[in-house]
């Protein structure tokens, strides 16, 4: 089993949450249901105790290179998650060294490279793990993130069209493609993108504010109010969709009528402007 999930954005937090949803997509089904009697695997030590357990399991030795390469990944995920990365990293080369033909491991360290900015290293690792197993949506997806990042947008969007293509039922591709649309400015298809992220998970907010940004971008501000207000409900503390009614507010109505949705956006999170800047807002 996979899970279709990953979330890819301190370095060692970032680092750590990319190899986290690498760790988790590599696991078969055998390792989920019978899991090894080890503590390196049980999931119920401390950061340290995780660390060590692990190390003992690979000094010890094992004929198992599966276990070998989960005991070195979880090892990696500890050590980013204190801000060890370049010992993270020694753990990540030694998975790759083990089984040089296991494309996942690549997918993990290009995770990593991901996000320690070094974007070339990263698509390197990901043409690898693709020419080794080219069926698996995610890797197109992770490879369209990085170009992404790289701002090659052209093949960043050849990338995720292959990731939907594989993997139609999973949000993260149309949400990925929509945000990438949106950088392209072609509005009308980043909108397609995240109705069919409402339309598949239409209980979470987020597929609601990013629609509603689109819209705003759009000048189409008739529909981008409803948008947040749904958001609103099913999160009242969302300070984007707070900041994006108070703008539909303001622009429709007299220009202090949101006054009151921003200063609340922005005393649930600071930061929250300059992400509404980042999307393109002027």
């Amino acid at each position: 089993m996979r899970i279709r999930a990953f979330t890819l954005f301190s370095a060692g937090a970032v680092l750590a949450t990319g190899l986290l949803s690498a760790v988790l997509l590599a696991q078969p089904v055998a390792a989920q249901e019978d899991k090894p009697s080890d503590p390196c695997f049980d999931g119920k030590l401390s950061i340290k105790e995780v660390l060590d357990a692990c190390q003992a399991f690979i000094d010890k030795g094992s004929d198992d290179k599966k276990l070998l390469i989960r005991a070195h990944s979880v090892r990696a995920m500890g050590l980013s998650a204190t801000g060890n990365l370049d010992a993270a990293m020694e753990d990540i080369n030694a998975a790759v060294e083990i089984d040089p033909k296991r494309a996942n491991s690549y997918f993990m360290r290009a995770a990593a490279f991901d996000a320690m900015k070094e974007y070339d290293k990263a698509i390197g690792d990901l043409d690898q793990a693709i020419e080794l197993k080219d069926d698996d949506a995610d890797y197109y997806l992770l490879r369209g993130l990085v170009y992404s990042h790289k701002n090659e947008l052209d093949p960043a969007l050849a990338d995720l069209n292959k990731k939907v293509e594989l993997d139609p039922k999973a949000v993260n591709g149309y949400s990925s493609r929509g945000e990438l649309h949106r950088k392209r400015k072609e509005y009308d298809d980043s909108i397609a993108d995240y109705t069919k992220v409402i339309e598949l998970d239409p209980e979470t907010a987020k597929g609601y504010v990013d629609r509603g940004w689109v819209y705003v971008l759009d000048d189409q501000l008739d529909k981008a109010g409803p948008d947040f207000d749904t958001a609103l409900k099913i999160q009242g503390n969302n300070a984007l969709a707070l900041v994006g009614r108070g703008v539909v507010k303001s622009r429709t109505g007299e220009p202090t009528d949101g006054s009151a949705d921003l200063r609340m956006a922005e005393r649930l999170e600071p930061g929250v402007f300059d992400q509404v800047r980042a999307l393109g807002l002027k």
